[in-house]
């Protein structure tokens, strides 16, 4: 007669454990990996950095531009006294290089402008453009990119400000100096209103920004975000990204 052998019953008990343990560790494992932190983008600090740069003085941000705007138009209605300038166009080239103690840079900066007057060739406004491009390194990033933009200057003969209107948009490749130094392209855009600039000292004194940011990292991975500045003045000007705030020098 032939015998047939069959496992115990704690032998089967005994491999059915085995696999219960085998599976739980493998979940364990999947849940472990999908609950990782995914890596940044780019990170609240570099961002902070590319807003920076778009508005100082230093990397050749709006607050220069304002000067440039004021200089341009401040020269237009001196000459226009003797020699109207009324509906001409006009550009011009300037090199510079930048040299402060939070940023460094060398850009080439071109302008073009329009000076509008009434019928009887007394100045409304001034349509500014300026283009400038070049690289810069700051205390977080080092940058190789481009900046264009488009102002409408008011108020060029009567009141104590200036009062400028457009848009700004600065696009490039960085490499950050904080963390990882990771690498990415970006995209920052300013819809300015009423920025006001004092006639003395050319400073900015209020007016307010629309802020878009966008871009691609080195990993692939894209980054898009929004918020608004507030120009205080005295050189201050405190930008809200996604719901936090940071105060920043223009100078």
């Amino acid at each position: 007669m032939k015998t047939v052998c069959t496992p115990s019953l704690s032998l089967k008990r005994l491999t059915f454990l085995l696999i219960l343990s085998i599976a739980f560790f493998n979940t364990a494992c999947n849940k472990e990996a999908n609950n990782s932190p995914a890596e940044e983008a780019i990170t609240a600090e570099e961002t902070l950095a590319l807003v920076e740069a778009a508005l100082m003085e230093g990397a050749e941000g709006i607050t220069h531009e304002v000067e440039d705007a004021v200089e341009v138009a401040e020269l237009v209605l001196e000459k226009t006294l003797n020699n109207t300038y009324c509906g001409l166009s006009k550009d011009s080239t300037v090199t510079r290089s930048l040299n402060r103690p939070r940023i460094s840079g060398e850009y080439s900066t071109s302008w073009n402008w329009v000076l509008n007057c009434n019928e009887q060739e007394v100045p409304i406004n001034l349509n500014f453009g300026r283009t400038a491009s070049g690289t810069y390194e700051s205390l977080r990033l080092t940058s190789d990119d481009e900046a264009n933009s488009e102002w409408v200057l008011d108020n060029l003969v009567f009141g104590p400000e200036y009062v400028l209107n457009g848009t700004y948009k600065r696009e490039g490749t960085q490499v950050s100096k904080v963390r990882e130094q990771n690498s990415f392209s970006s995209t920052v855009e300013l819809t300015v209103a009423d920025l006001s600039v004092g006639k003395i000292k050319r400073r900015i004194n209020s007016g307010s920004a629309i802020l878009l940011i966008s871009g691609q990292a080195s990993n692939g991975e894209s980054f898009s975000f929004s918020g608004t500045v507030e120009f205080l003045g005295d050189g201050a000007a405190r930008v809200t990204i996604n719901g936090e705030v940071y105060d920043i020098d223009l100078y």
